[in-house]
């Protein structure tokens, strides 16, 4: 408990939660809270299988919900859950690392960087022809846009001077965040920061007489080259695309916001030629796994996710602690700008 910080009457006067799908993503979320609220003292419905932890994040009381697993339908149980145990909850953040397109509509895209969604596009929903996939397209099995509160409070954001202060204001929290010494946040260095190829595998290399691998006319990939890194296999034909911002960095590259629509789904995708082929079609900037169990539960729901691969073959997990970071340094900056008092309609 803090002294400088007000504690709520009772847990629905709780506005705003953040959902974490990863151990990782919620220890460091927690790493940005300013003071910390005793859950048990609150309690919740006896339904509830949800474990919560209580703090503060800037002027805001928050709900950090720490889902039991990834995907769609642990994000939709947690949600309903929270919503029959915090009645309040005005605003809902999915927050933690995703997959991104480095090149998507909001421009060349880097580890470390964090997407906030302007809308979701449930890019594995729809029908499996031969040789084909055909997306659900229709108004009615499309997930609605956010409500009118959060497209203001994206737009102002997405001015000059809005980017301005939230990109400082994060990279101010990911300072902090990282001269913790209970956390361990190392940035992985831009040397790190390799982008292959679209159809360049993540697979054994010649002389390699793994049968799977070695079929230069397959895309499958052996389960031991997955666990294997990069390094070990010998990857190295790098997208020869131009990437400006990598050249410029002297020594660390400092992450961006982006906006704009996320691809959701219950596929982890770990193909660099469907990313590029679904980012082109969709027009989305990054993939995640949570944010369409939640996305209708609330009155407002946000995806503010940190990019720790490009959602190709050869993603691991070097980036992981840096992304989970970055994106929970972004959501306090876009807490400091969000307004309880005027939420919300329904969407």
């Amino acid at each position: 408990m803090s002294d400088d910080h007000i504690p709520p009457k009772n847990r629905h006067e709780f506005k705003i939660a953040i959902l974490c799908a990863l151990p990782l993503e919620a220890s460091v979320l927690q790493g940005v809270f300013d003071a910390h609220w005793d859950a048990e003292k609150y309690g919740k419905e006896q339904v509830d299988t949800n474990a919560y932890s209580l703090g503060v994040l800037g002027s805001h009381n928050v709900v950090l919900v720490h889902m039991p697993n990834m995907g769609k339908v642990a994000a939709a149980v947690a949600a309903a859950n929270l919503r029959a145990s915090f009645r309040g909850i005005q605003l809902a953040l999915v927050v933690g690392i995703c997959g991104g397109a480095p090149f998507g509509p909001s421009g060349e895209l880097f580890l470390g960087d964090v997407v906030i969604s302007e809308g979701l596009v449930q890019f594995d929903l729809g029908r499996r022809l031969p040789n084909t996939f055909v997306r659900k397209d229709t108004p009615g099995e499309n997930l609605p846009r956010p409500g009118p509160e959060v497209r203001a409070t994206l737009a102002k954001l997405q001015t000059h001077q809005g980017r301005h202060q939230l990109r400082n204001k994060m990279l101010e929290h990911l300072r902090l965040l990282r001269q913790r010494s209970d956390l361990k946040i190392p940035y992985p260095g831009a040397m790190n920061d390799r982008l292959f190829r679209p159809k360049y595998l993540h697979r054994h290399r010649p002389p390699s007489e793994c049968a799977i691998c070695s079929n230069a006319d397959g895309d499958d990939l052996c389960r031991s080259a997955m666990e294997a890194n990069c390094e070990e296999l010998g990857c190295g034909e790098l997208d020869p695309r131009l990437r400006s911002r990598l050249l410029e960095a002297s020594n660390e590259l400092q992450p961006i916001v982006h906006f704009g629509l996320v691809a959701t789904g219950d596929t982890v995708m770990r193909s660099g030629k469907d990313r590029d082929s679904i980012a082109a079609r969709d027009k989305v900037i990054a993939f995640e796994m949570e944010g369409a169990g939640v996305w209708e539960m609330f009155p407002a729901v946000l995806v503010i996710k940190g990019v720790c691969d490009y959602a190709d073959s050869h993603k691991n997990k070097t980036w992981q602690a840096y992304a989970a970071a970055t994106a929970a340094a972004a959501a306090k900056a876009f807490l400091e700008h969000w307004n309880t008092s005027k939420c919300c309609s329904s969407n």
